[in-house]
């Protein structure tokens, strides 16, 4: 594999004063348009090493074709656009053309192996539609003939394709927009059920943007590669609207490549000297293990100077491995930075200090399941990992169940307040006014500060709960994780009800690939051994299943409740 960097795209001339003082998105892309066509912003690059490369210019001018395109159909202002592509220059010209036309675009996952059933992924599509109230669908052609077969109702709908937009010879002019207008609907990344659509005003978008350059130092000088899929808020907003707009040359990875060969996304970072990329816990522990030293003859990261971990709990060892792999090949271990954030937030609102270690503690599990404090011990224990401080204009507070503030140490319900909050939930203002009170986010997540830093112990919901003591589920999949035979990442654990103790029992279900049933009653009898032994946790279900048998998210996070509900049958015994 040739490493030699060949390719470092070039700084930007573009101020930062054009981001401080823009209002809209659509304000400050067309700006950017005129003031600066000819810079190179994005390159997109696939498995083959194959480039196609944009400047300004021309991503706004692909822009204003999808907007005419659009237009000559019927859509107008304030309609939602739903967008079905992977990442290429289509689905950005997409997504640009759709607010240029004053619309909402919202980004929903193309299929991929997470949907071997057709129907499935038609359904779920479906159900985005209905919830959205679309009246337009952006997809290739080959998705459009797969949804048309399965979703009746569409064919009342304007279904539009690349190949139905072509070259015009006026562009329209963009539609005028307020800083409170809605720009997007951005919807979570759940596997199964109805899904929360996220509005978000120009205002909280700028917002957000600004906020985290800042907090993050980016300059034009920085590169940014990234594979995170643009349906994601961290691919959409961290990995292409950021950089764009903070005057960052861009280079793009379609994510099902990455998949195919992790390796892609080094020897990008490596080819084009890239310095920020943002990925989830699980990519660092994937390059940490699975890539063979044979595709790492002189690989080159010292130009990497921020890589992001968030959208799912960061691990220890994971940042252990990863630093320890890739040292020799000039990552700093400086450059690993946990962060934290939401999409009822735009993105993140906490990041480790650039240029600081990772900050992780090992607490008592004992005092944190019974007295819900994380104390400190030398010893064994629960090794926690700082997701960062508060980014300009965010502030976060631990509170208890009556949304009282708790002290350093104590765990409780993270609660947060920026200029970048959601506006509303689409078409749900119930749910809305369940986490928006008094200017403040209930984000759903629990944790506790310590010393200015954030650190994350659990979604709510997916709490483990036994006599009263909380345990953290990815607590036990990062024990379990560590047992030859598992599947790595690929391992949850949830309470089950157990009406007669009145309490929860814990249940894991795991992904091997062993067949044997004699190896099964080996890993089963591993895993329970390993669990109580590190966490003193007897398991009262271990259900092995083939790869593909733990449910995951659109953006490859575990969903617990969707496994939970997929094996139910299996854990009422």
């Amino acid at each position: 594999m040739e490493w030699r960097a060949r390719s470092r795209p070039h700084p930007s001339p573009i101020p930062r004063e054009l981001l401080d003082r823009a209002e809209t998105l659509t304000g400050a892309l067309a700006t950017l348009s005129t003031g600066f066509p000819a810079f190179e912003c994005l390159i997109f690059v696939d498995r083959h090493r194959s480039e196609r490369r944009l400047t300004v210019s021309a991503l706004w001018g692909q822009a204003g074709e999808v907007q005419a395109a659009l237009m000559a159909r019927g859509f107008r202002r304030g309609q939602v656009a739903l967008l079905v592509l992977p990442t290429s220059p289509e689905l950005v010209a997409a997504y640009l053309g759709t607010i240029r036309a004053g619309g909402i675009p919202g980004l929903v996952a193309p299929p991929s192996n997470r949907f071997g059933d057709r129907r499935l992924y038609a359904a779920y599509v479906d159900a985005l539609l209905r919830h959205s109230a679309a009246q337009t669908l952006y997809c290739d052609a080959e998705v459009a003939d797969v949804l048309r077969s399965e979703t009746p109702h569409l064919e009342r709908m304007v279904v539009l394709t690349p190949e139905d937009v072509a070259p015009t010879g006026a562009l329209p002019s963009a539609v005028t927009a307020s800083p409170d207008d809605i720009t997007t609907v951005q919807y979570s990344s759940g596997s199964t059920g109805a899904q929360k659509g996220v509005l978000l005003s120009h205002d909280a978008m700028l917002n957000n943007i600004r906020a985290v350059r800042d907090g993050l130092g980016l300059t034009p000088h920085d590169v940014s590669v990234n594979w995170i899929p643009l349906y994601h808020d961290m691919g959409l907003i961290d990995a292409f609207l950021l950089p764009l707009l903070s005057g960052c040359p861009t280079v793009l990875i379609p994510t099902m490549d990455f998949m195919r060969e992790p390796s892609l996304w080094l020897w990008a970072v490596h080819h084009y000297a890239g310095t920020v990329s943002w990925a989830p816990n699980f990519a660092y522990a994937l390059c940490a293990t699975r890539i063979p030293d044979s595709d790492l003859v002189d690989l080159d990261l010292s130009s990497w100077r921020i890589a992001i971990n968030a959208a799912e709990p960061v691990l220890a060892r994971t940042l252990s491995a990863f630093t320890e792999r890739f040292a020799a090949y000039g990552f700093r271990p400086e450059a690993m930075t946990p962060a934290w954030g939401l999409a009822e937030n735009v993105t993140i609102a906490t990041a480790q200090p650039v240029d600081e270690r990772p900050r992780v503690e090992t607490i008592d599990r004992q005092v944190l399941t019974t007295a819900g404090v994380a104390c400190p011990t030398a010893g064994g224990g629960l090794a926690s990992v700082a997701i960062g401080r508060c980014l300009p204009h965010a502030e976060v507070q631990i509170r208890d169940a009556q949304a009282r503030p708790v002290l350093d140490r104590h765990v409780g319900n993270v609660w947060l307040r920026t200029n970048s909050l959601l506006a509303r939930y689409h078409n749900d203002p119930a749910a809305t006014a369940r986490v928006l009170v008094d200017g403040w986010l209930d984000t759903g997540d629990c944790g506790y500060t310590a010393e200015g830093s954030l650190y994350f112990i659990s979604r709510e919901k997916d709490l483990i709960v036994i006599g009263g003591e909380k345990y953290a589920p990815h607590d036990l999949e990062a024990v379990i994780d560590r047992i030859p035979g598992v599947r790595q990442g690929c391992a949850v654990a949830f309470g089950v009800l157990n009406e007669t103790r009145g309490t929860e029992d814990v249940a894991v279900v795991v992904e091997t690939r062993e067949t044997d049933e004699t190896a099964h009653q080996r890993l089963r009898e591993a895993i329970r051994a390993e669990v109580t032994r590190a966490t003193g946790l007897g398991l009262r279900h271990v259900i092995l299943v083939p790869p593909g048998g733990v449910e995951k998210t659109t953006s490859g996070k575990l969903a617990r409740r969707a496994t939970y509900r997929r094996y139910a049958e299996l854990l009422t015994g």
